[in-house]
């Protein structure tokens, strides 16, 4: 995973894994980012989160503030991710189609919805506002869920795509 300084195209900085980095995302106030990596090798499906450090772009942490097994806690990897409103949960979406929702500081998996897509999730997007979140999958469907005050609802509504 690499951090670049998009005004002159130069990298600033590295996280070397042990496998490949499948989906990245920023948090909210841009002071954050999450990484997924890959369950292969013998390795768990991973998410890490890094602080960035603003001061001196190239003095990056290699320690993530928060890792998160995520073939443990949910039993299948993940394949997105999101950071929910003010960046305090994690919003996940897996390849059996499950939902997830982690606490961003402790890595605590705090609500799954386990059918929510009968295919693996390809993507998660947050509303503007971020009181909504949409996930799209490889069933053929979309499905939006409500992330309200720190819950999220199993209720799902679905739009054949």
């Amino acid at each position: 995973m690499r951090l670049w300084d998009i005004a002159t195209g130069k990298s600033l900085y590295t996280w070397e894994f042990l496998t490949a980095v499948k989906r990245v995302a920023w948090s909210e106030d841009d002071s954050t980012i999450l990484s997924i990596t890959e369950q292969r090798s013998g390795q768990p499906s991973m998410i890490r989160v890094y602080p960035i450090n603003r001061e001196d772009s190239v003095s990056q942490t290699t320690q993530p503030i928060t890792e998160i097994n995520v073939t443990a806690t949910a039993g299948s990897r993940a394949t997105v991710a999101v950071f929910a409103p003010l960046s305090d949960y994690i919003l996940t979406g897996h390849e059996s189609g499950k939902i997830g929702k982690y606490d961003a500081k402790s890595g605590e998996l705090v609500k799954q919805i386990q059918e929510s897509h009968s295919g693996e999730i390809t993507d998660i997007q947050l509303s503007p506002d971020g009181t909504y979140f949409i996930t799209s999958s490889k069933d053929k469907s979309a499905k939006v869920g409500w992330t309200g005050l720190g819950q999220m609802r199993g209720s799902m509504l679905t739009a054949a795509l």
